[in-house]
């Protein structure tokens, strides 16, 4: 909870600060807008907390969301219709997801080195389908995943977000599978002994990782009307300091999705309060990578 408190005030600090720079900041549009981004980092941060909790983590998943979003504008391109392509798509996640699980739970091999060389592999893979060339001229009822608005004032995306975000709340506080991911965090070779299916549950984090990058890709498309491989690149870092900025430490054991939202909330403003001030991209890399490592530090005072 003091984790917490120190976010929300972090967060009431930015509020204030780029309300004082730009007039356009504080409106409830431009608030809400922010959202849109916000949901396809923060789906892709729900597994990523799991997978820290558990002691591991997918460095891939920002490729496996353009891979996901290739494999669904070039069948759609095809002739295949949008519905079996969507779901083509989240098949095309899952495979991702599973290789890396196979490879992590299975051979015991470690997972930031296969995470890492499967977002090469899969980034690799993307440019290589498309040839760099991009997909667009989706239907209006898909692009409207990504760009409409529920009562002319929330974003589509965020009502799919909260409602997962709830799903994995309930899965990690109130079921058997939750505490199976915490005793593995905290000791994996205690939790084997004690009857956990490490294995198993290990490959069914990464599996999910898969499938919600699938679907952060599908709503990525839909926002930009556009399905590209260099889509979302270097997105894994946002997921990854808004995991760690929630409290989720790299070392596993603890953390919770409360945290994560919190984080998401102050990462998102942070990014858009340094568009509206105009800092470039390069520059915005900087300042989460400070962020990350202040995370990480302010993590071993607060336990």
């Amino acid at each position: 909870m003091k984790r917490h408190g120190i976010l929300i005030a972090i967060w009431i600090v930015l509020l204030s600060i780029f309300s004082w720079r730009s007039p356009e900041f504080p409106r409830i549009g431009n608030l809400l807008d922010m959202t849109r981004h916000l949901t396809e980092i923060g789906i892709m941060a729900l597994p990523m907390t799991a997978l820290l909790i558990s002691g591991a983590i997918d460095l891939s998943v920002a490729s496996m969301l353009a891979m996901s979003g290739i494999i669904f504008g070039w069948s759609y391109r095809t002739g295949i219709p949008t519905l079996p392509s969507l779901i083509l798509s989240l098949l095309g996640g899952v495979g991702m997801g599973a290789l890396n699980g196979v490879c992590i739970a299975f051979l015991r091999l470690p997972p930031i080195i296969v995470t890492l060389a499967t977002m090469t592999l899969f980034r690799g893979l993307a440019i290589g389908i498309t040839g760099g060339e991009k997909v667009s001229g989706f239907p209006k009822s898909f692009i409207t995943l990504g760009q409409g608005y529920i009562a002319h004032v929330i974003p589509m995306q965020l009502p799919i977000f909260f409602l997962l975000a709830g799903i994995a709340w309930f899965i990690l506080t109130k079921t058997i599978w939750g505490r199976y991911i915490y005793a593995i965090g905290a000791n994996e070779a205690a939790a084997r002994f004690s009857g956990v299916p490490v294995s198993y549950t290990k490959f069914m984090l990464f599996v999910v990782s898969g499938l919600m990058s699938s679907l952060a890709g599908i709503l990525y498309v839909a926002r930009f009307n556009t399905a590209k491989a260099d889509a979302a690149l270097g997105s894994e870092l946002d997921v990854i300091t808004a995991s760690l900025l929630g409290g989720t430490p790299i070392t596993g054991g603890e953390g919770s999705l409360m945290g994560t939202v919190l984080g998401l909330l102050l990462l998102s403003t942070l990014r858009r309060g340094l568009d509206l001030a105009q800092v470039g991209v390069e520059q915005q890399a900087i300042v989460v990578g400070i962020i990350l490592i202040c995370a990480v530090a302010l993590g071993k005072r607060t336990k």
